[in-house]
């Protein structure tokens, strides 16, 4: 798909005062500005992040109850269940809270509903599993703000629930002892884009503020709110990147055997940055709830040996092979389905019965990529139920446009660019016509050309060690904070050019009289006949690459437009 390429415009005043305040090159005072930074002082706050800078979590409606009657659990010696979702953010949090709380309370216990059983959320099973067990106290960690039946039916039991959730609420909330949400209304927290990992680490934080205990056990779990923050796709600005810096630099140094483990299967160059983490550690832990069980995630996350950990990571890495498999052949045919039938859509809604449930989200992420449109990836659930995965394109809500569906629906629930839905078979048609409809009617042109943003023109020349370093100063990148795209004009090949893999392009190249710059632009193998005779115009990241020991600065090219 050709892409337009759109530079994004700062206001020169502002870049220039930056410039002479903080003695730094031009374009990098654009990308602060373009992240709404204009002050030295904010500049200082935002290279320098500090732990000191976390918000109270005693700001964060609920967080009294919920400590008050965490407490009182723990000092009866009531048994305590840590219910998580099956995802890197479920099962992270669950594994954060079981590592401090378990020297606590010896009768702590933890539950990871069954994807293809249960599905997603406080499930029955769950409030059963409690039941039996004599459990009076759960902990909902990334679920729970939709579940209103099932909090009732644990408290007809004798089962309080607290709920440490994320995602958007509805007017009505359950009626649970206590609800950690930044997003429900009346929450004065100042920052509303936590991870349920992130929501329930100011739980932690809270209990042990209250109970005077010792900061650094609390900042010494940072490592599992890091990876859940970058697996989550949440946004990484305030006190999310702050966390995730500090929380990186436990996972490289010093981090809990679990993710050690995972980290070292992982087998990506180190220091692991947050792309390694979403393209490394991430699929690991989410293989576990894919393919077999979630719990298998928390049972090496929570491992304290690290000879133990790394076989229960070992596991994880298999069933991450198997899960890559079942994607491809899924792909293909979500595409073949596509093109056959579904090429005029707005919305993508794809069902085949015998998929697999497990990589409905991952299968949809690419379907966008590939189609640029939101799409839906459904299978069959049981008795007659439809359970399928939403992802959406960049600036559209694709949650809303669900809820306009809730009369076909079952349940249905996520946020702005990712969802879940299950819904009667029968329904399929309907909910695909009328999905289509909506979103013929809200998005926008300008949402479905496919555009890369670039952040600034940058010379090769100017591409150093020295500037490296202190763009290296803006991550962790993420959401509202992403890795800056530059764009170079009138670059030329030396040589280098060289397809690899079929598919990839290898160049060597240079402007005017620059040194030469070495890049990889995967997926652009088709560029590469045209490159060895004309100039052209890219844009591309900048990135370190670390082969076989050897460090050196590379460009990831993301387009190529060549001059005529």
């Amino acid at each position: 798909m050709q892409q337009k390429w759109s530079l994004i415009e700062v206001e020169d005043k502002l870049v220039n005062k930056l410039k002479r305040e903080l003695k730094l090159e031009t374009v990098l005072c654009k990308l602060l500005v373009q992240r709404g930074i204009e002050t030295a002082e904010d500049a200082e706050k935002f290279f320098n992040p500090s732990l000191d800078e976390l918000h109270d979590p005693f700001l964060m409606k609920g967080m009294d109850t919920a400590v008050a009657r965490l407490e009182k659990a723990i000092e009866g010696g009531e048994k305590i269940l840590l219910f998580g979702d099956y995802d890197v953010d479920g099962t992270t949090g669950v594994a954060m809270m079981h590592t401090f709380f378990e020297p606590l309370n010896a009768q702590l216990d933890y539950y990871i509903p069954n994807r293809y059983v249960e599905g997603y959320g406080l499930s029955q099973k769950g409030i059963d599993h409690a039941v039996e067990n004599g459990q009076t106290l759960i902990i909902a960690i990334d679920c729970g703000i939709k579940a209103h039946d099932l909090v009732a039916d644990a408290a007809s039991k004798g089962i309080e629930i607290i709920i440490c959730d994320h995602h958007t609420p509805e007017e009505t909330l359950p009626e649970a002892v206590a609800i950690l949400n930044p997003k429900q209304a009346g929450c004065e927290y100042p920052y509303k884009e936590l991870c349920g990992c992130g929501v329930a680490f100011k739980f932690v934080q809270a209990y042990a503020q209250k109970a005077d205990s010792d900061f650094d056990k609390v900042t010494d779990l940072l490592d599992f709110v890091a990876v859940a923050t970058a697996c989550d796709i949440v946004a990484m600005t305030g006190e999310n990147r702050t966390m995730t810096r500090f929380g990186l630099t436990k996972l490289n140094e010093n981090p809990h055997p679990g993710l050690e483990a995972v980290r070292d299967m992982a087998k990506r160059s180190m220091p692991y940055a947050v792309n390694d983490v979403v393209f490394g550690i991430g699929p690991l832990i989410n293989a576990a709830g894919r393919i077999s069980e979630g719990k298998e995630a928390v049972d090496m996350l929570i491992e304290k040996d690290k000879e133990k950990a790394l076989e229960k990571a070992t596991v994880l890495r298999e069933h991450n092979v198997e899960r890559r498999q079942i994607e491809k052949d899924m792909v293909i045919q979500a595409e073949r389905m596509v093109k056959m039938d579904s090429e005029s859509r707005k919305c993508l809604v794809l069902y085949r019965e015998e998929w697999h449930k497990g990589v409905l989200g991952v299968v949809a992420s690419r379907v966008v990529e590939r189609f640029n449109r939101p799409a839906l990836i459904m299978t069959k659930a049981e008795d007659g139920r439809v359970t399928g995965s939403a992802r959406s394109i960049g600036g559209y809500d694709i949650h809303q446009a669900i809820s306009g569906c809730a009369d076909l629906l079952e349940n249905y629930g996520g946020h702005r660019y990712a969802a879940g839905v299950t819904l009667m078979d029968s329904k399929i048609d309907a909910f695909r016509n009328k999905m289509d409809e909506i979103v013929t009617e809200t998005i926008t042109k300008q949402q479905t050309t496919s555009v890369m943003t670039i952040n600034a023109v940058l010379r090769l020349k100017d591409i150093t060690p020295e500037f490296w370093i202190r763009l290296s100063n803006f991550a962790p990148f993420g959401p509202q904070n992403m890795r800056p795209i530059f764009m170079s004009k009138t670059v030329r090949d030396t040589g280098f050019a060289n397809v690899v893999a079929d598919a990839h392009l290898s160049l060597g190249m240079k402007q005017g009289r620059s040194e030469t710059k070495y890049g990889i632009g995967f997926g652009m193998a088709k560029h590469a006949d045209k490159i060895r005779t004309k100039p052209f115009d890219m844009c591309y990241v900048v990135e370190e690459s670390n082969f076989k020991g050897k460090k050196r600065l590379r460009l990831n090219v993301k387009d190529i437009q060549i001059k005529r």
